[in-house]
């Protein structure tokens, strides 16, 4: 009897699309022969998309031993003096290692080297962060392959490590899918800094399946079909004229064989999704992108799976989106209509003001409901498990002007904007 399967439903049916990042590229680097790297590989992704570039780099606090009460005055002049040279630096390793008559705005910042990268990424919005791998030597740098985990553990934003001598777009790219949204948003992530006649294949892990004494329930033929209809849709979104497509099914145990994968297929570049949202992400970063950043032979694209989820939140407000400006004698009434049509839901949050950017707040949190105050124009959004558990993260916004919501084609809930000050608020449902 032939073995029987069942028809794999479209992965990517209701995806909606999102809004790639259009912020400048960032360089983050230390200054050292490993952060040189980034440098060739940025411009030419700058050429290729016309984005701009911007260099930070970051200070480690000096720590000192305090005995006694009294403060140890720190001069501002040594401050500043070791800010320029720092600025200094990082244009003569620009000056060295690309030709451009635009020298690129370099930013210096100081404390804990993931933050403040990631911080500056969410402001500006940033396409990607683009970092030297530095795999020798790399848990003694300031900018080795950990940390370029924990911008991933703590960003939202994309972040390409690459090799030493990548001073070319990626022509041959291995894009490791689980044919989910969050796969297929990195590959449309890499497809926008990728060699427009690149050679992309499509490389998907299968679980090692124990072969059945009965070939009706033969896991391995029907895991493949599946996977098969996978390919097909995850084509169906990223093809190109130019682009030639390739698919592999990779069947094992773990990452090694993805690893000596990259190697036979002589690839320049590994692109890769992190998951997990919130919290749970900060903790536990997705075993095959940690491993990719630390044993993969070439250049690593990973994007956090909340830069996916994020994207399309903005996506939704430019695609088939309805806005409605509430009244204000009504802010109260709408507040706690929209509160109950969304409780529950998972979000996003973000501030913008004209003198900081983009802020982000949080993400994946589930929405408790937002209130309205007339004791000075004041919005509170609350986030937590339940409204009836006790415990949630509040979030006031006072001297409220304006709220703004908008609804997709079929009359769902998206975007919540609350104008303030000279800024606003975004609660982003997700």
């Amino acid at each position: 009897m032939p073995s029987s399967t069942t028809k794999a439903a479209n992965p990517f049916a209701g995806y909606e699309p999102a809004r790639l990042p259009t912020g400048p590229i960032l360089i983050a680097t230390d200054l050292s022969d490993e952060s040189d790297a980034a440098f060739p590989l940025a411009q030419v992704i700058a050429l290729r998309t016309r984005a701009d570039v911007n260099i930070v780099s970051v200070l480690q606090p000096i720590a000192m031993p305090m005995y006694g009460f009294d403060s140890i005055p720190v001069s501002p002049t040594t401050d500043a003096t070791t800010r320029q040279g720092r600025t200094d630096a990082a244009n003569a390793q620009q000056a060295r290692l690309v030709v451009t008559d635009h020298v690129w705005p370099v930013m210096i910042r100081t404390g804990d080297a993931a933050q403040e990268i990631t911080e500056i990424a969410r402001t500006k919005q940033s396409r990607v962060i683009v970092v030297g791998r530095g795999r020798h030597g790399a848990l003694q740098r300031l900018l080795g392959g950990e940390t370029v985990l924990r911008l991933l553990q703590s960003g939202d934003t994309p972040v390409l490590a690459t090799e030493t001598g990548m001073t070319h777009l990626p022509r041959r790219v291995v894009i490791a899918t689980d044919f989910s949204p969050f796969s297929l948003f990195a590959a449309q992530i890499a497809l926008s800094i990728v060699a427009r006649d690149a050679t992309i294949i499509l490389a998907h892990m299968a679980p090692w399946f124990e072969k059945s004494e009965d070939p009706t329930v033969d896991r391995t033929v029907a895991y493949r079909e599946e996977a098969k209809q996978g390919f097909a849709a995850l084509r169906a979104h990223i093809a190109r004229p130019d682009l030639i497509i390739e698919e592999a099914l990779l069947e094992g145990q773990g990452t090694n064989h993805l690893i000596a994968f990259l190697t036979t297929a002589n690839a320049d570049l590994v692109v890769s999704a992190t998951h997990g949202y919130g919290f749970v992400r900060r903790m536990v970063l997705g075993s095959v992108a940690a491993t990719l950043v630390r044993e993969a032979p070439c250049s690593v694209l990973c994007v956090p799976g909340s830069a996916q989820t994020i994207a399309a939140a903005r996506g939704r407000t430019m695609a088939n989106a309805t806005t409605r400006r509430l009244l204000p004698e009504r802010f109260d009434a709408e507040l706690r209509a929209f509160s109950e049509r969304n409780s529950g839901r998972p979000c996003a949050i973000e501030i913008n003001q004209p003198e900081l950017g983009a802020q982000r707040l949080g993400h994946g949190l589930p929405l408790v409901g937002a209130s309205y105050d007339r004791v000075g124009d004041t919005v509170a959004l609350m986030f937590g498990a339940s409204q009836f558990a006790g415990q949630h993260l509040t979030h006031s916004i006072a001297a409220v002007s304006l709220i703004e919501l908008a609804t997709n084609g079929e009359g769902h809930d998206q975007v919540l904007r609350i104008g303030h000050g000279n800024g606003y608020t975004l609660l982003m449902l997700e």
